[in-house]
């Protein structure tokens, strides 16, 4: 079994003060277009479709059950600051629900692993902004702790992008 989260605890969920507006923000990582529920599904899909390729599946599947663990942690984060978590995005005050349009429906390995990449990288940046816009630091860490687990995310497809022929 591969490890896919960073062996340092999680903090606990906790806010300084109700704050709808970081509440707002955190939905989009918790199920905007880049977000957490969307990697979920995404990994699931994934996973489904190497079905016939056991260490992959594995893989695939424990990286899931990580992304799991953020989208519950960012929901309680969400409903702490003020919010019910509903699987939406907000952009420019408007709520979009979350989509499996959102899905990358890839199915090359190869590709697989780049969009991946790509995916986490832009999660990392999307956690890094909301980090830079508060200052409750129960919340910048909480997400810096998750950004770990993207990090190691990356490694591991990294290297299993080296691996292909």
């Amino acid at each position: 079994m591969q490890i896919t989260k960073i062996d340092i605890p999680y903090p606990e969920i906790k806010v300084e003060r109700k704050d709808v507006e970081l509440a707002k923000e955190i939905l989009n990582l918790y199920a905007g277009e880049i977000s957490e529920d969307t990697a979920v599904h995404n990994y699931i899909f994934q996973m489904l479709i190497m079905s016939e390729d056991k260490n992959k599946k594995e893989l695939l599947k424990e990286i899931a059950i990580t992304e799991m663990h953020h989208l519950e942690i960012l929901g309680l984060l969400v409903k702490e600051l003020g919010l019910t978590p509903f699987y939406v995005g907000v952009k420019n005050s408007t709520t979009k629900w979350w989509s499996g349009e959102y899905v990358t429906y890839e199915k090359e390995w190869k590709k697989i692993i780049l969009a991946n990449i790509g995916l986490e990288e832009l999660a990392i940046q999307n956690y890094e902004k909301v980090i830079a816009k508060t200052n409750d630091e129960n919340v910048r860490h909480i997400l810096k702790r998750i950004i770990l687990d993207e990090r190691l995310h990356i490694e591991i497809f990294s290297k299993l992008y080296g691996e292909c022929k």
